[in-house]
């Protein structure tokens, strides 16, 4: 008797937690169902400039030439007052959930550098697409090298 009811304690506790943790598997081509709302408004028709920083595999630390790319981007942001929308990007390896954290960690690791180079907090925006939006079709080292970036555009 023990034994039985052993086991059905343990069966409901399996069943309850796999309730608890059913994830979709679901993809969407629309990247704004799962990038980051803002509320600072942004059009593409108000872009003054666009530039691609490019990561390493799983990385989003920023290299020397990435980090040129932005010392140079900050001055000229500080000297027109202009804004900034970084937007994180991943390759298609991974869950969709892990690309958009990483995505996300992309986009803030170049505006924390932007911030340290003297832009304000309150003009910079950031947002990850995760693997939504790639550059690159392909399955291959070529495609994915140039889908892991983050865009900097500033308005």
């Amino acid at each position: 008797m023990k034994l039985q009811r052993r086991f059905l304690i343990f069966t409901a506790i399996v069943f309850g937690l796999s309730a608890c943790t059913s994830t979709s598997i679901e993809r969407t081509s629309d990247a704004t169902a799962v990038s980051a709302s803002t509320t600072n408004v942004y059009s593409e028709s108000s872009l003054t400039s666009s530039s691609t920083v490019y990561f390493s595999y799983d990385n989003y630390n920023i290299d020397s030439i990435g980090s040129d790319k932005i010392k140079n981007l900050a001055a000229i942001v500080k000297k027109n007052g202009l804004n900034v929308r970084v937007e994180g990007h991943c390759d298609e390896r991974g869950t969709r959930e892990y690309n958009l954290a990483l995505g996300e960690r992309r986009a803030n690791a170049i505006a924390e550098l932007l911030i340290i180079n003297g832009v304000s907090k309150a003009n910079i925006m950031t947002v990850s697409y995760g693997e939504e939006k790639p550059s690159a079709r392909g399955s291959n080292e070529s495609a994915w090298s140039k889908n892991r970036r983050a865009l900097i555009k500033t308005f």
